[in-house]
């Protein structure tokens, strides 16, 4: 303790030795970057990844007429030629929105200091042609943690019909934004898109669960339908498994991933909300690559035979996933028709031409290397009820994958869903590099 306190002491004359020859030579040392460089020494440095702060985005300029909400710090911007019964069904809306969000415990945006005339939550319905979505003024330095602000823009042609669903994705994606800047845009547009579903019944602006259902090998949020919106499907999985009917799971995520960047240049990157959610899923007990196995067989049943699923049920009965193969014959071998992206799914359907009653099957994937795999057979009835299904470990450093079929004399079609699990945890910053194919056999089973 003597040699530190000795230390402090000479480092302390050494700055003070330095700043009076300074003051006597016009600070030649540069005392103040010394102190600085000192102080810079002992505070902690974000060593792990860091992304962009939000570009600053010009506010629609053309605005002609502006409504303001009496109920909440919202406002509705108006440009030249946009109907005040338009205005008012956008602002009925919004305030709907908001109240309803605040309602499940998210919080509203950060003030913008009065840019759009007011301190409220600004919506523009402008000829611009800025996309529909959120959109930043940029970075807040006043708050702990990070921030920032934001307005929304939608449209002013967008339908009559469709007017609820883009401004509470709007208003929801504004939202997030102003929450965890950070984070990536195809989070938010996920988000924004379950969020929307939950108060409208309608996925997003788009309703981009049906290109997302239609696609299935896609990645559920980098590279999901209409940027990331698509993801919406996975959080309502995610939220349907784990709430206890309060909505808490993904708002507790986005809060868990939210963080402060005291130092360096951009924003902290990590954790993001791909960790989030894992954490959050072990720490219930589950394990986040058995949620993505279980989607996966799920995501199939949409308007397909009778499902437990309560979400299965209430999604739109035409966003159904495509089999990408039938097949109608023993032995069989069949390849991926197109690369699997990490956590995206393909679909197989083996008719019941191909086998005898009584028979039992084997079946074998092998996959590319570099990433894990999930293999799962379930067996249909006539009505494509599932009945028995059966899952294979995931697999290890060697992709490959062995189920014995044991086959039900009701079943009438055997679905094989295989899934890519990817070497790691997705990152919707970073490209997606895990891209793999894979190749199915099907065979009667030796007696």
């Amino acid at each position: 303790m003597a040699r530190m306190k000795s230390k402090v002491v000479v480092l302390t004359l050494a700055i003070a030795s330095s700043a009076a020859s300074g003051q006597a030579e016009d600070d030649l040392l540069g005392t103040d970057d010394i102190a600085e460089a000192i102080v810079s020494m002992t505070r902690p440095v974000w060593t792990g990844p860091r992304t962009p702060g939000p570009a600053e985005v010009t506010r629609p300029s053309d605005a002609s007429i502006t409504i303001r909400s009496t109920s909440a710090l919202l406002a509705v911007h108006g440009g030249p030629g946009v109907a005040p019964k338009t205005m008012g069904r956008v602002m009925e809306a919004l305030e709907y929105a908001r109240s309803q969000l605040e309602t499940m415990g998210w919080p509203s945006p950060v003030p913008d200091a009065d840019l759009g005339g007011g301190p409220e939550l600004d919506l523009y319905l402008s000829p611009a042609r800025l996309p529909t979505a959120a959109h930043s003024d940029g970075a807040v330095w006043w708050t702990y943690l990070d921030r920032a602000s934001a307005f929304a823009v939608i449209d002013p042609e967008t339908p009559n019909q469709a007017i609820e669903a883009c401004v509470t994705a709007a208003y929801a994606e504004a939202l997030l934004l102003s929450m965890d800047p950070a984070e990536a845009r195809a989070w938010r547009r996920a988000t924004a898109a379950w969020l929307t579903w939950v108060l409208t019944g309608r996925f997003g602006c788009e309703d981009a669960v049906w290109e997302q259902q239609a696609e299935p090998y896609r990645s559920w949020v980098r590279g999901g339908a209409a940027e990331g919106a698509g993801g919406a499907l996975l959080l309502a999985y995610l939220s349907a498994r784990h709430d206890d009917g309060d909505w808490r799971f993904v708002r507790d995520a986005w809060e868990l991933s939210s963080q402060r960047t005291w130092e360096g240049d951009g924003l902290r990157a990590e954790p993001d909300l791909w960790a989030a959610i894992e954490t959050s899923v072990e720490r219930s007990g589950d394990r986040l690559l058995d949620n993505i196995e279980e989607l996966a067989v799920l995501r199939w049943f949409v308007g397909r035979g009778k499902s437990k699923s309560v979400l299965i049920a209430a999604i739109d009965s035409d966003a159904q996933v495509p089999a990408s193969r039938h097949l109608k014959r023993l032995p069989t071998r069949a390849s991926a028709t197109i690369a699997l992206r990490p956590f995206g799914s393909a679909y197989l359907i083996l008719e019941g031409s191909a086998w005898t009653p009584g028979e039992s099957l084997r079946a074998w994937m092998r996959g590319e290397y570099g990433v894990r795999w999930s293999f799962v057979a379930v067996q249909l009835d006539e009505n494509g009820t599932e009945l028995r299904r059966i899952a294979a470990p995931h697999t290890g450093p060697t992709p490959t994958a062995y189920i014995p079929i044991e086959l039900d004399s009701r079943t009438r079609q055997v679905l094989f869903v295989v899934t890519n699990l990817s070497s790691r945890l997705p990152d919707a910053d970073e490209p997606e590099v895990n891209q793999r194919s894979f190749e199915l056999i099907v065979d009667r089973a030796e007696n």
